[in-house]
């Protein structure tokens, strides 16, 4: 597995023991099995976006730390460079994430974009988070399902709503489509 899983399993783990949870409480919790998030924590498996979400939301952390970067410094603002984001790339979903909010604090939002490949998906479960979710197509096109209601988006469209509601999106078309996604409540992918 890659050095990515490694230090992203070595997070999870980390968070979990400080909170002073063993695996199957954080199971419980999360609704992620014993297993896969042993298999995490090793370093052996790359979560789904909805384990990872799961995960992030049991442990009462914010999903930035898939984008190997932490925020502990209070700055009146951040200025991130193109070639300064924060980049986490899921092959198997056909996803890579950049992060536009490196260097700040986490607080009310957190912001992201994200280059979906041709056929790529959140997953088959629906997820939910805290607070609300605005996606704004830069290119391309996605499809969400929002509590069995289907919205597309096409470039220059956005889509705002509370992401407590159970959703997924999926990019059906032939090509490539780029978000730019903001969170409020701090707890997203």
């Amino acid at each position: 597995m890659s050095k990515a899983a490694d230090t992203l399993g070595l997070r999870i783990r980390q968070l979990r023991q400080d909170q002073g949870l063993s695996i199957a409480a954080l199971a419980k919790r999360s609704g992620v099995p014993v297993s896969t998030i042993s298999k995490i924590e090793n370093g052996l498996l790359n979560p789904s976006l909805v384990n990872a979400i799961n995960l992030a939301t049991a442990l009462q952390a914010n999903l930035g730390f898939l984008l190997d970067r932490t925020r502990t410094q209070h700055a009146r603002y951040s200025v991130v460079r193109r070639n300064q984001r924060g980049r986490r790339s899921f092959p198997e979903m056909a996803l890579v994430l950049e992060d536009l909010s490196s260097g700040f604090v986490p607080g009310l939002l957190e912001s992201r974009i994200g280059t979906i490949g041709s056929g790529a998906h959140s997953g088959e479960e629906f997820m939910s988070h805290p607070g609300e979710e605005l996606a704004h197509v830069l290119s391309g096109r996605i499809t969400y399902d929002i509590d069995g209601t289907i919205v597309e988006i096409a470039q220059g469209d956005s889509l705002h709503f509370q992401s407590d509601t159970p959703h997924r999106w999926y990019n059906d078309s032939d090509g490539p489509a780029e978000l730019l996604w903001v969170f409020s409540d701090g707890l997203s992918f």
